[in-house]
């Protein structure tokens, strides 16, 4: 069978040990403890292989774990991808973080100890995993004996060339057919009217956004930045859309300074103030807001949406009703 199956049902069983030893210790410890343990799946790699390295922690009820940034690389590892997982136990959460590494560097190097964020009732703590230290292979050079062994290949015999001409005489027969069908079908095709479909409504197109950011469960993996980033993309894109301003192009000086002169009311500039202004630091600073803080996001989000959607006139209405009878 390929060593490559043996080499997952290894790293799988060690996964699962280390989780449950983990479980098994914070089963005695307090319900504000936290644990984190690390795994990797080998020692040694050549220049460019992929290595898989587990960080499993075991954190109270309703803490928050914010992830290292892997854009830069784990030390001289680059961080091809990675996943995590949740699990809800009775006494406390199970949080697998699975990360694949390679390196393209010839030395031999550590895969350095990293930070993760703990935040669990307004404290927030960093655990740190393990470094490990990594030996890389270098592929063994070409011997001399490999070298003899290839001169004493002998050399093909010369048996004759047969006569190709049949072949390609088919080859460019069958070539200027499909020439000559594809062109056809090209003009066919660009003959026809191409059917654009009118774009969705503001207020649609938005609230479709919002429903497709929370599946992605950002906030549940520990994600919030890129959650308050989707989500100030959605806002800006809305607006730009609704009130025919360039709102996706605006740093948040200038959206601030559009929302001062815009015609919205007073509690509806009160509400985008407040956004763009709390979702700067979490953006560009990496700050990590408190669980009320990013529920807040969502909500003053859609409350927005609804106060500035678009009302419909009785004559839409009565249109909408009579396409929905006749239907």
């Amino acid at each position: 069978m390929d060593c490559t199956f043996f080499q997952k049902i290894k790293r799988t069983a060690f996964s699962l040990f280390t989780a449950t030893a983990a479980y098994c210790l914070f089963a005695t410890a307090s319900a504000d403890a936290a644990m984190i343990f690390s795994s990797l799946n080998q020692d040694s790699l050549s220049v460019g292989d992929r290595i898989h390295l587990t960080v499993s922690m075991l954190v109270p009820k309703t803490g928050q774990v914010v992830p290292p940034p892997t854009d830069n690389g784990f030390g001289q590892f680059t961080v091809k991808e990675w996943t995590s997982d949740k699990t809800e136990k009775k006494s406390a959460d199970s949080l697998t973080f699975n990360y694949v590494l390679t390196t393209y560097s010839a030395e031999q190097c550590t895969i350095p100890s990293q930070p993760f964020l703990l935040t669990y009732n307004k404290k927030t703590d960093t655990l740190h995993s393990d470094a490990f230290p990594m030996r890389v292979v270098l592929v063994p050079p070409v011997t001399s004996n490999d070298t003899a062994q290839i001169r004493d290949l002998k050399k093909l015999e010369n048996a004759g060339k047969p006569s190709l001409l049949w072949l390609w005489t088919i080859l460019c027969a069958a070539a200027i057919v499909a020439i000559v069908f594809l062109a056809k079908r090209f003009i066919k095709q660009k003959s026809k009217p191409v059917y654009v479909p009118p774009p969705k409504p503001p207020y649609e197109e938005a609230i479709e956004a919002i429903l497709l950011l929370e599946a992605k469960q950002y906030v549940v993996k520990g994600m919030v930045r890129e959650y308050v980033f989707e989500l100030s993309d959605i806002v800006k894109r809305y607006i730009e859309r609704r009130f025919e301003t360039n709102a996706a192009e605006f740093t948040t000086e200038e959206m601030l300074d559009w929302v001062r002169v815009s015609p919205l009311d007073s509690e509806q500039r009160r509400v985008l103030e407040w956004f763009f202004s709390a979702s700067d630091p979490i953006k560009f600073a990496k700050m990590l807001p408190e669980q009320e803080t990013i529920e807040r996001f969502g909500t003053e989000a859609r409350a927005f949406l609804e106060a500035t959607k678009p009302q419909q006139s009785q004559g839409d209405k009565k249109e909408k009703e009579a396409a929905g009878a006749s239907a």
